[in-house]
């Protein structure tokens, strides 16, 4: 059994560029300084694509600064389905010089994007760059601009007409968001929709139209990011208590929900720290409330204890920890799949955690939902693990399933007679009461208890009596293995490959392995979206394939345990820079692991 890292730096790309497939899609790409109004001009071309019902990811690139540094806004479009960011960039909108350089040149590009190979539209003030083999579209957003609006930026929305113009978009689409995004702001919503209709008929008499063959006007989608796709589930599950400090990459979801707490009769509470948020939580849910809480891997740590608590006392409690790079306070602004190893092991001692990790928008609102129904039933913490790629980008999603259930698990009837908090049982749950139930007062202690929860240790431990209540606490977990859904796969009925993968990057190995079915190889997906306990199906799934593991840290923190769990030789392909993994580069990335 080994592990052999793949060092994503020496990878050969394998590029995606199938004109047919290409010419149906569209990638562009806003670039610019923080404070540009790079996010939201990237937002407006999102809310114009889906109103035209094509299928939209995004990808968010920015730098922990308010203003200056390099920030850009990636949105690609599509009639057909789009799992990733994508490879090559059609258009570039540069707002400024830097972006105009830095995007269309290969030896300077960040991320591991690919450089421009399309259109390049950016102010004609701009003049002192090095042509490259892009097509350049100067124009004069400035002066457009000045003519409409006394505010500078009002060059963005010049330039956003183009680009619109470049594809063959209807304007009124274009007019209709931009209303829609301006319209608590006087008349500066018609300045912005004259200065994006002037740029629009100025590209169309200076520059020909793109090769693109966009099927456009279809039923309207909806955008959401994942973090507010975890807020929307949590509501739809029945939440009623939102408490959190302020963490990114965690607060995407704390603002949606603050947003719309009046709409969805929610509280939400923002304590004076992350120890405080659990708690306070945890005292919810004790009270019969359904409350959670979300952190970014820093907060999280602070939870640890309290989450151990919960643990004990085996009261529910749903945590949403979304991770960015570490240790410490990390990159604030980027990506990474780092904190499974500090999940796995919060807290001190052991008691029953469920782990879920969705890949997904639809899947970040279904899991959050069920994750609310599954600590409720087990009566233990949940954890549902995204990361900042997930929770900032924006996907569409063409409807959700509002219908739901809630599930409050096993409750006693009031008065029940010789009423055991702890009652040992065949599953390991416990009929919980709730503070208020007549005739059910009963002791819940952070120390080991008996079954009344009184406290074992008070005058002399009792060995039995701890072996017992640990025993039936961890049943729980062979409980719920046996109601976890069969582990989804892709491509995978012939497949000689495993690549076995968890949460955010389930978009990006489908695409890869696309791209490798193009290439002869027969690899298929194993989509992991309950991460502890793992689905016994699992080791089935990868008898006699060769396995691959991707995920984005160093150490390789979830092969490991699914080496602990199931006999499997593994290869890891790993990437940790702070950015996501692209379908191409990731292609190259498993192929190269193929012939180790």
């Amino acid at each position: 059994m080994y592990v052999k890292n793949i060092d994503y730096r020496e990878i050969h790309i394998i590029s995606s560029h199938n004109l047919a497939v290409r010419e149906e899609e569209t990638i562009v790409r806003v670039a610019g300084a923080a404070g540009d109004g790079v996010q939201s001009a990237g937002m407006i071309i999102s809310k114009v694509f889906v109103r035209n019902g094509l299928n939209v990811m995004t990808y968010n690139y920015y730098q922990d600064v308010i203003r200056g540094g390099q920030s850009w806004y990636q949105i690609r479009g599509s009639h057909n389905p789009v799992r990733s960011q994508g490879d090559g960039l059609d258009i570039l909108i540069a707002l400024n010089r830097d972006g105009l350089e830095r995007h269309t040149n290969p030896e300077i590009n960040e991320g591991g994007a690919s450089p421009l190979e399309g259109i390049a539209i950016f102010d004609q003030g701009i003049t002192d760059y090095s042509p490259r083999s892009a097509r350049y579209c100067p124009m004069p957003l400035a002066e457009i601009a000045a003519k409409h609006s006394k505010v500078a930026l009002v060059k963005n929305t010049v330039a956003i007409g183009a680009a619109m113009a470049s594809l063959g978009i209807d304007f009124s689409i274009v007019a209709d968001v931009i209303r829609d995004t301006f319209g608590t702001k006087g008349n500066v919503a018609e300045q912005n929709v004259s200065a994006a209709k002037e740029g629009y008929e100025t590209y169309k008499a200076k520059y020909p139209p793109l090769n693109k063959r966009l099927k456009t006007g279809g039923k309207g989608k909806l955008l959401l990011s994942g973090g507010e796709a975890v807020g929307l589930g949590a509501v739809s599950g029945g939440l009623k208590m939102y408490i959190a400090y302020p963490m990114t990459p965690a607060s995407s979801c704390l603002h949606f929900l603050a947003a719309h707490a009046k709409q969805y009769d929610l509280f939400v509470k923002i304590p004076e720290d992350e120890i405080s948020a659990i708690n306070m939580a945890i005292g919810a849910n004790y009270a019969g409330v359904r409350a959670m809480t979300g952190s970014s891997g820093g907060g999280f740590s602070l939870m640890v204890e309290a989450l151990g608590m919960a643990g004990m006392l085996e009261i529910p409690i749903v945590v949403y920890e979304s991770q960015r790079p570490g240790p410490s306070t990390g990159i604030p602004t980027k990506t990474e799949q780092g904190d499974l190893n500090l999940v796995l092991g919060a807290s001190q001692g052991d008691f029953p955690r469920i782990i879920l990790a969705p890949g997904d928008a639809a899947q970040s609102f279904y899991l959050t939902r069920e994750a609310l129904n599954i600590a409720d039933t087990y009566q233990a913490p949940v954890i549902v693990m995204s990361d900042l790629y997930l929770s900032e980008h924006e996907e569409s999603v063409d409807g959700l399933d509002l219908s739901f259930t809630p599930d409050y698990g096993k409750r006693p009837g009031d008065g029940e007679a010789n009423y055991r908090r702890y009652l040992i049982t065949d599953d390991g749950i416990s009929p919980r009461a709730v503070p208020g139930q007549e005739g059910l007062m009963h002791n819940e202690d952070s120390d080991e208890h008996d079954e009344y929860g009184n406290v074992v240790s008070d005058a002399e431990t009792d060995p039995r009596k701890r072996v017992a209540i640990m025993e039936k606490r961890m049943r729980k977990l062979e409980a719920y293995r046996s109601t976890i859904p069969a582990t989804d796969t892709y491509r995978f009925d012939d497949a000689d490959v495993a690549v076995v993968q968890w949460g955010s990057t389930r978009g990006v190995v489908e695409e890869a392995i696309d791209l490798l079915r193009e290439r002869g190889i027969r690899a298929g997906a194993v989509e992991v979206t309950h991460v502890f306990p793992l689905n016994s199906d699992i080791e089935k799934l990868l008898k006699g394939k060769k396995v691959i593991v991707v995920e984005g840290n160093y150490t390789g923190q979830f092969n490991r345990l699914l080496k602990s769990e199931f006999p499997v030789d593994t290869v890891l392909v790993n990437k940790f820079n702070g950015e996501a993994f692209y379908p191409g580069e990731l292609a190259g990335m498993i192929q190269g692991a193929i012939r180790n």
